[in-house]
């Protein structure tokens, strides 16, 4: 398997290259809602307020193939990523119960999307990838019309495939317990009953707002002002057209990258909204 390494990330618009050394990031709530011909995979990203600005999503283009994702300010990975063909992975951190760390790691668990997306197809490369050496994590992974959950428990993978007409959620074992997973979990049932037609603005209205008193454990959380909600990001998938939405919260800056699948080549640069001194880490 032929693996362009994440210190190389080159630009389609320009070409260049960011080197970027590896550090350790929190991942928490993700989000799968199936469309009649389509798909929304949200993300709220959970972080040490010190850990800095990820840039918002843009193309890359990685060992051939036009990859898009939010670039990790600090380690140049990165949790949520998708393809031309519209395949899709995002990355919580731990498996099946909170670990403790055992570092030194190999690798951060930020670049391990990266470099499954730079295959032709991403499920079949978890299958010959090393693992070994990088901290547990869970992926949720849309490729090709199939659902499935990849768990790494720091020895063994586990594979799991969901029916992808049924709306899921995932949230990260190493930030929740089981009952705050399990009250979570509670809250988008609810929702998706109470609901009568899904669009991504409503299910970005879901990340951001349920239960938006409870700072420890509702969607969007600060505890003791070191980790919070720091960004959110959704794609949404539908007739073969895709609009990959991000939110700074701690900027207050939102960008939406629109382009039609297999054709991402004309794309430049994704539309800003907020702060026009936005900073691109």
């Amino acid at each position: 398997m032929v693996i362009v390494r994440l210190q190389l990330f080159y630009r389609l618009q320009s070409g260049d290259f960011i080197n970027k050394a590896i550090s350790k990031t929190n991942m928490c709530t993700v989000s799968f809602i199936p469309l009649k011909n389509g798909v929304i995979l949200t993300s709220n990203r959970d972080e040490h307020i010190s850990r800095g600005i990820a840039q918002y999503p843009e193309f890359y283009l990685l060992n051939g193939q036009k990859l898009a994702f939010p670039k990790d300010a600090k380690s140049g990975g990165t949790w949520f990523i998708t393809n031309e063909n519209g395949d899709t992975g995002v990355l919580l951190n731990g498996a099946f119960e909170k670990h403790m760390p055992v570092p030194p790691y190999r690798k951060s668990r930020g670049f391990v999307l990266p470099e499954l997306f730079q295959q032709a197809s991403p499920f079949e490369a978890i299958k010959q990838y090393e693992f070994s050496g990088i901290e547990n994590c869970t992926i949720v992974l849309w490729e090709q019309g199939q659902l499935r959950e990849i768990k790494w428990d720091g020895k063994k993978l586990h594979t799991k495939n969901y029916d992808p007409r049924q709306a899921r959620i995932w949230s990260s074992v190493t930030l929740y317990d089981t009952d705050m997973i399990n009250k979570r979990h509670g809250w988008f049932r609810n929702w998706i009953a109470s609901q009568t037609h899904i669009n991504q603005q409503n299910i970005l209205h879901f990340h951001i707002n349920t239960q938006a008193e409870n700072t420890t454990f509702g969607l969007r959380i600060l505890r003791n002002n070191t980790i919070a909600t720091t960004s959110i990001t959704s794609l949404c998938i539908q007739h073969l057209k895709a609009s990959f939405y991000h939110k700074d919260f701690i900027q207050q800056i939102e960008s939406t990258l629109d382009y039609d699948l297999l054709n991402v080549a004309p794309i430049s640069s994704p539309v800003i909204a907020g702060n026009d001194i936005a900073q691109k880490n």
